[in-house]
């Protein structure tokens, strides 16, 4: 299974902006050859690229008008979070807007906008899905990356600026996404059955290592012990600004869902923290789920932490099926939860 980060000097970089970024890089490279003899080319690659960088503008702006009050009280919360799926249909709206807008204002063809926005978005996903399944080999991943690798070819040799054409390959696009998410290829499930054959280690698919630590009330509790539950191993400081960030969003979290076999384990990393800041920090955040004292640094070498704040997420057998670093948003911890059900 690939990994999720790869580390630049000491600082974290998740892999799948990696892959956004070369398949975009990539999908620019092949338009521009497709547009090199047209008249308007730098004024569509403009427009197209300024429409790119408004809907990511506006998803990351979002997260104010869905969550004002949070923004309010934590305004560093605008680094680390974004608007979600909410977000990207509001990134979405604003750069066809935006194109819309621009096709009049520099008298452009909204017909060939169109094509050429659609060709770069179907070369996108035909390498961004590619490059997923080379390092997953995930069936449904292979399936789309042909289906945008020949639906590429299509309009790059034959819908050429024809709206029709580009009508017809977004109808087929949505049937394709219809289907193969109605089927057993849309989704990965993985045998667990057998867990005492899956070595304990701190990568997806590894058996979690147990261990037991005090909480700030005295208690023992012991990760064996939630074994039923999905669990998040919320290794974390009171000195860490995104640790900070994230703790509204999961205390909102536990809220709503601590009634479903849901555990959240804060690991307080006391060793290089205090225990008197961390009774205050759980005051001051309303803090509603287990925190636990690490003040030998016991969970934080067996886990490997390095930067903070670090979550593993773990399934109800007792296997990690997520390792997150950065804070975590609403929006992140369902769908952790979804993925480990």
């Amino acid at each position: 299974m690939m990994e999720n980060y790869i580390s630049i000097g000491s600082f974290p970089v998740k892999i799948v902006w990696l892959a956004i970024l070369g398949s975009a890089l990539i999908a620019y490279g092949i338009l521009n050859v497709k547009l090199r003899k047209e008249p308007d080319k730098k004024q569509l690659l403009d427009v197209l690229s300024n429409a790119i960088v408004i809907c990511w503008f506006v998803w990351k702006i979002s997260y104010v008008l869905l969550h004002p009050v949070l923004t309010f009280k934590q305004p560093f919360n605008l680094i680390y979070f974004n608007g979600g799926e909410t977000g990207v249909v509001l990134g979405i709206i604003a750069a066809v807007l935006y194109l819309l807008r621009s096709a009049g204002k520099r008298e452009l063809d909204r017909n060939r906008i169109f094509y050429s926005g659609i060709l770069g978005l179907t070369i996108f996903f035909a390498v961004y899905f590619g490059a997923h399944f080379a390092s997953e080999t995930v069936a449904a991943d292979g399936l789309i990356s042909i289906f945008f690798t020949i639906l590429a070819f299509y309009l790059y040799t034959y819908g050429s600026f024809q709206l029709k054409k580009t009508v017809l390959s977004m109808l087929v696009t949505a049937l394709f996404f219809s289907v193969i998410n109605n089927t057993p290829l849309g989704g990965k499930k993985e045998d667990t059955a057998a867990v005492e054959t899956v070595a304990t280690g701190i990568k997806p698919g590894n058996k979690a290592p147990d261990f037991d630590l005090k909480t700030i009330d005295g208690e023992t509790m012991r990760l064996s012990d939630l074994k039923g539950n999905v669990v998040f191993i919320n290794l974390w400081a009171t000195w860490c600004p995104p640790c900070r960030a994230e703790m509204p969003e999961m205390v909102r979290y536990y809220n709503e869902h601590s009634s479903e076999k849901i555990e959240i384990l804060a690991v307080n990393l006391t060793d290089s923290d205090s225990e008197k800041e961390v009774k205050q920090f759980a005051d001051d955040y309303k803090i509603n789920f287990p925190i636990l004292l690490d003040t030998e640094g016991k969970a934080g070498n067996l886990y490997k932490t390095v930067s903070i704040p670090t979550t593993f997420i773990v399934d109800k057998k007792g296997i990690i099926r997520e390792k997150h670093i950065g804070p975590m948003s609403y929006e992140m911890m369902e769908e952790f939860v979804k993925a480990a059900q």
